[in-house]
């Protein structure tokens, strides 16, 4: 008996999951990267994310990101930290077994939104692209680096924000109220994890616009959206209020603001020159004025600096935006290698990643130039994209930043480079007409 299509869907998908999840764990065996816990020290494991995970884990506070015992805290969303608290009770603490299980957890997450982006290929381009996309996010270097040795919620992120576009890009062009709530709810779960999906804002709009520009369905879906997105952030932000005084999913924009915006600023956020992690006055400043006053005054601080730089923070501007599409060029990258030791220009990791990261930028970025998906994913991802360098182009950049797209940029990639193929398939087998010519082709789905 054959097999149906979703049958033979559900067999290849699994067999996509099984090598997504295998790469990724053998990374984290080959680099070793339980390593970084056997220390037994918070932040070296895992900087502010294992700091708080750690406070969870001991105290049963959400507080102390840089473990200085600091108080409650809200420098990071809840998801991500809690998850890392929940292998700190599996492995006993800052443990190699804790990082084990992270780890593993990581890979889970990272492989399963390489089933989802086949998913969501298929629905904005074509069964081919999706399938190219969701293998090609299953051999990507930098998704197997971040699942694999990266203690930071950026994998955790990238799969909230490519279930969130599969449900707005995969709603029928007349949607209901309950559709539309539910649609709030996906972006309030995926601003929970981390507030950086809320930039794509504009962009959902644009898409609840061209679905339907009837003035007052436009306005309902609006608002439904933004009451699906309070509904799971509110109670997050009121504790906020409740306990550090203001009512904001996280209040640290303006340390990111100051960090990158000063007289020996180069765009990435080291040197650490005004961080409470790494400078003991900025601590002290912390302490004395509590977390959302230290960052109220820390905006101050880089507004005043960009005002009496604007020429200045126009470069840096435009740097960062350069970096965050294109990384630095191992040959110029002054910052050391993994272990501090080696230089980029002479690390061949440096070098994979890189190739990776810049390869992918220009190609999405050609990719959507080229029409190679559906006009309202297309529409969602340029504005999107654009709207999401907006806030590292002013403070700071790391490639980690722009991972949460990455898979999305992935999609566009794959489907552009299927359109070529075709393309250029469809050139050299097609039959010459009675005029010497050739048959155009027939459009591809």
């Amino acid at each position: 008996m054959r097999a149906g299509p979703l049958q033979r869907f559900a067999t290849s998908a699994s067999i996509l999951f099984a090598v997504a999840l295998l790469l990724r764990v053998a990374a984290s065996a080959v680099l070793d990267a339980p390593r970084l816990a056997q220390a037994g020290v918070a932040f070296d494991f895992g900087a502010e994310a294992a700091c708080l995970a750690d406070s969870i884990h001991r105290h049963g506070q959400f507080g102390d990101p840089w473990g200085h015992g600091t108080g409650p805290s809200s420098w990071l969303t809840p998801p991500y930290p809690a998850l890392v608290a929940m292998c700190l009770e599996l492995g006993g603490g800052i443990t190699r077994a804790s990082a084990w299980w992270l780890f593993c957890m990581q890979a889970v997450l990272s492989a399963l939104t390489a089933v989802v982006l086949v998913r969501l290929g298929q629905r904005v381009a074509c069964q081919a692209a999706g399938w190219v996309a969701g293998w090609a996010w299953a051999l990507y270097p930098v998704a197997i680096w971040n699942a694999a040795h990266v203690v930071w919620d950026t994998t955790l992120v990238a799969l909230a924000m490519v279930l969130f576009a599969w449900q707005l890009l995969s709603a029928p062009s007349r949607t209901s109220v309950q559709r539309e709530l539910g649609l709030g709810l996906g972006l309030g779960l995926a601003a929970f994890v981390n507030p950086a999906p809320l930039a794509f804002g504009p962009a959902i709009l644009l898409v609840l616009w061209r679905r339907d520009p009837t003035p007052s369905r436009f306005v309902r879906s609006a608002l439904l959206l933004g009451v699906g997105t309070l509904l799971v952030v509110a109670p997050w932000m009121l504790r906020n209020q409740r306990v550090l005084g203001a009512a904001t999913l996280r209040p640290n924009f303006g340390v990111e603001l100051r960090i990158g915006n000063h007289d020996e600023a180069t765009g990435h956020p080291v040197p650490f020159r005004y961080h409470p992690s790494h400078i003991p006055e900025e601590l002290a400043k912390y302490k004395a004025l509590g977390e959302v006053e230290y960052a109220r005054e820390n905006s101050q601080r880089a507004w005043h600096w960009i005002r009496e730089h604007p020429g200045s923070f126009l470069r840096l501007s435009l740097q960062r935006t350069m970096l965050f599409w294109v990384g630095d060029l191992p040959l110029i990258d002054e910052r050391k290698a993994e272990g501090g030791s080696i230089e980029p220009a002479g690390d061949w990791n440096s070098w994979l990643k890189w190739i990776a990261f810049a390869g992918l930028g220009l190609c999405a970025w050609i990719g959507l130039g080229a029409k190679s998906v559906s006009a309202a994913a297309r529409g969602y991802l340029a504005w999107g994209m654009v709207a999401f360098t907006l806030p590292y182009s002013i403070t700071h950049v790391s490639e980690r930043y722009r991972f949460p797209i990455d898979p999305l940029l992935v999609l566009v990639a794959s489907a552009w480079i299927v359109a070529c193929f075709r393309s250029l398939q469809a050139k050299t087998t097609r039959p010459p007409d009675s005029k010497g010519g050739s048959t155009p082709p027939a459009p591809w789905p």
